[in-house]
C-alpha cells in the first residue's frame, strides 16, 4: 500500500511544503547547470562521437608480426597512443592470405575501436577469388592510405644482365630460363612480376614459396635469379651485395638506395608499382571518428620524425584524404582482376 503524505499533513502547512519544494527543486536545477556548464567548459567534445577515444583501439594486422605491415601498425599505434591518451594495441590475426584478419574487422561494431591497417592484399585478395569472405566497398569505410612500402627489383650477384635493358633482353631472348620467387601464388610477389613481365614482354619462371622470408637466401644462394621484393625486407643485403639491386618499382626513387633508378628512369617507361599500407574503418563508423582519425594520421604522416623512423624501417609515409584512398580502392580490383585473368592466375 501506498501513501500520499500530502493527506496525512495539517491543511494549514500543506502551502508551505509545497513552496519549499519549489524552492528545493529550483536550487537543484541551479547546481545542474553549473555543473554542466562547467562539465562543457573542461571538456568541449560532447558532440556525439567526439568523445572517441574513452577506451584502447585495436589495429588489426592481417599478417604476422614482423612484416612491414606490422612494423607500421606499431608505430602508429604508439604515435596515436600518445597523441589521443588511449592505447591502440596492435592485433595479429593471421592466416588465409589475410582473409582472417580482414574479415574479422568487416564483422566488428562500428564504432572506430577495431580498425584495420592492410596492405594491398586488401584488393588483390578479391581479384584472385570471388569468394573471399568480405566486400571491399560495402564492408568497410576508408580512412587514409597511410604509407607507402618501397619495392626493389633484385637479382643474384652471379646473373650475368646486371641493367633493366640487359636483363629485359636477356629475358627475352631465353623465354622461362630466368626464375623468380615470391611468398605464393596472389602474393604480391608474384602479382607484381606478372604484371611487370607482361609490360616488358618478357616470359619468366615463378617459383613460389611459403613465405617472403625463403626469398632472399634462395637468391643469394644462386637458386632462384630475381624477385620484387619490399626493399626493407632486402637492405642489408643490397649494402652487404649479396644481392644486386636493379630497379625500384615506384613512381619515385627510395632514401634507402637512392642511385637505384625508377623502373621507369632504367628504361620502362608507364610502369609504376606500389605497395601501400592502409587504414579502414567498419562500415557505419561515424563520420566524426573517421575524419578524427584521418586527421590525426595525416598529421602524424608529415611529422619529420614519424617519417624519418618509418624509413628507416623501408616505409615511406604518405596519408590521403579519405576519398583519395577510396579512389585507389575503386581502381585497384578492376586492373588486379584483369592481370590475373591475362596470366592465368589461379588462386590456391
Amino acid at each position: 500500500m501506498q501513501f500520499k503524505t500530502s493527506s496525512f499533513m495539517p491543511r494549514p502547512h500543506r502551502g508551505r511544503a509545497v513552496a519549499l519544494r519549489t524552492l528545493m527543486a529550483a536550487a537543484a536545477m541551479a547546481v545542474l547547470t553549473a555543473s554542466l556548464g562547467l562539465a562543457h567548459a573542461q571538456s568541449p567534445a560532447t558532440a556525439p562521437g567526439q568523445a572517441w577515444p574513452n577506451r584502447p583501439v585495436k589495429l588489426v594486422v592481417p599478417f604476422p608480426p614482423g612484416g612491414g605491415n606490422d612494423i607500421f601498425a606499431r608505430e602508429l599505434g604508439n604515435a596515436l597512443q600518445k597523441k589521443l591518451g588511449q592505447p591502440f594495441v596492435v592485433d595479429n590475426r593471421a592466416g588465409a592470405s589475410g582473409n582472417i584478419g580482414i574479415s574479422a574487422v568487416a564483422k566488428s561494431p562500428a564504432d572506430g575501436y577495431t580498425l584495420l591497417v592492410v596492405s594491398n592484399t586488401l584488393v588483390t585478395n578479391p581479384a584472385l577469388s570471388a569468394q573471399v569472405p568480405y566486400d571491399v566497398y560495402k564492408d568497410f569505410v576508408p580512412v587514409t592510405l597511410a604509407a607507402n612500402l618501397p619495392v626493389v627489383l633484385v637479382t643474384g650477384p652471379d646473373v650475368v644482365p646486371k641493367t633493366l635493358p640487359a636483363l629485359i633482353g636477356y629475358a627475352k631472348a631465353n623465354p622461362g630460363k630466368l626464375s623468380y620467387g615470391s611468398a605464393g601464388v596472389g602474393a604480391p610477389h608474384h602479382l607484381t612480376t606478372e604484371y611487370f613481365s607482361a609490360r616488358a614482354g618478357v616470359s619468366l619462371l615463378h617459383v613460389p614459396f611459403k613465405g617472403q622470408g625463403q626469398i632472399v637466401p634462395e637468391i643469394v644462394a644462386g637458386r632462384v635469379d630475381m624477385a620484387f621484393l619490399a626493399i626493407s625486407s632486402v637492405t642489408q643485403f643490397l649494402q652487404a651485395g649479396k644481392v644486386r639491386g636493379i630497379a625500384v618499382a615506384g613512381a619515385g626513387r627510395t632514401s634507402l638506395a637512392p642511385d637505384l633508378p625508377t623502373l621507369a628512369e632504367a628504361g620502362l617507361p608507364g610502369v609504376n608499382i606500389d605497395w601501400w599500407l592502409g587504414v579502414l574503418a567498419p562500415a557505419g563508423t561515424p563520420a566524426d571518428i573517421v575524419q578524427k582519425l584521418n586527421a590525426e594520421i595525416v598529421a602524424l604522416c608529415s611529422q619529420p620524425e614519424f617519417r624519418a623512423r618509418l624509413a628507416t624501417q623501408g616505409i615511406d609515409a604518405v596519408g590521403s584524404t579519405p576519398e583519395a584512398f577510396a579512389t585507389v580502392l575503386r581502381d585497384e580490383i578492376p586492373q588486379w582482376t584483369q592481370l590475373v585473368k591475362t596470366a592465368g592466375i589461379k588462386a590456391e
